[in-house]
């Protein structure tokens, strides 16, 4: 009896831990901590986002709310954006016109995609800004009054009820780090240099199939606190 009520306490304890936001320090380039840069004005990329389902026997392929996901990440950054100070401008896909422009999209998240394998494998790096996507960002229309190009990226997994079951009979740390994630990551990159002035990354212990809004705002708030931007982290 008393082992059993350890065990549901220890799982209580544990799974409270798990579901909080973990925002890691955030790699902040230096011309941005000295003010060399300053940033007003931004644009958002399109966030992409891939979420996976885990059942007993394993992935069982993407979930249908990725897109859903993807836009409530989207939406979330821009708020904490625009909360700090920042003009964040319209969605570049929102506004393209013609098969061009969309092109010109998919180009300038190709591009980032190969220098962020880097950028990920040495973000300290970031902070000496040895990145950069090259000037030749300047070109992309939708950037042309913006200080910072944003790049939104996600990765996470959801567990269905089966698999959470097991998960919680296991009753060890393999067992309990089979719990539904989600890793965020947003990086600033210079919109006319293609410099990457900061790298912003959480991790959060939830499904965020369900309130992705106001689990996705949380945790931008505390990733983005230490970074320094027009406006101070609002306060609660």
């Amino acid at each position: 009896m008393k082992r059993a009520v350890s065990l549901s306490l220890a799982a209580t304890v544990w799974i409270g831990c798990a579901r909080d936001a973990r925002a890691q320090f955030p790699h902040v380039n230096r011309k941005l901590t000295a003010r060399g840069v300053t940033i007003h004005k931004a644009v958002l990329l399109p966030a992409q986002v891939t979420v996976n389902k885990i059942g007993v026997k394993g992935a069982e392929g993407g979930v249908p709310q990725a897109e859903q996901i993807g836009g409530s990440f989207y939406s979330a950054v821009s708020t904490e954006l625009a909360l700090r100070g920042i003009e964040v401008l319209p969605n570049p896909l929102e506004q393209a016109k013609d098969d061009a422009a969309r092109y010109a999209i998919a180009d300038l998240q190709a591009r980032y995609d190969n220098v962020g394998v880097q950028v990920r494998r040495r973000p300290g790096s970031v902070e000496k800004g040895r990145f950069t996507l090259g000037d030749g960002v300047a070109k992309f229309e939708p950037g042309a009054a913006a200080d910072i190009l944003v790049f939104i990226r996600g990765t996470g997994h959801v567990l269905t009820s089966a698999r959470k079951a097991i998960g919680l009979a296991e009753w060890n740390w393999i067992g309990m780090g089979r719990m539904s994630q989600f890793r965020g990551e947003v990086t600033f990159v210079d919109a006319k240099t293609g410099e990457v002035l900061a790298l912003i990354r959480f991790a959060r212990g939830r499904d965020m199939t369900v309130k992705s809004g106001e689990r996705f705002s949380q945790s931008l708030r505390e990733a983005l606190h230490d970074v320094p931007l027009p406006l101070p982290p609002p306060k609660g």
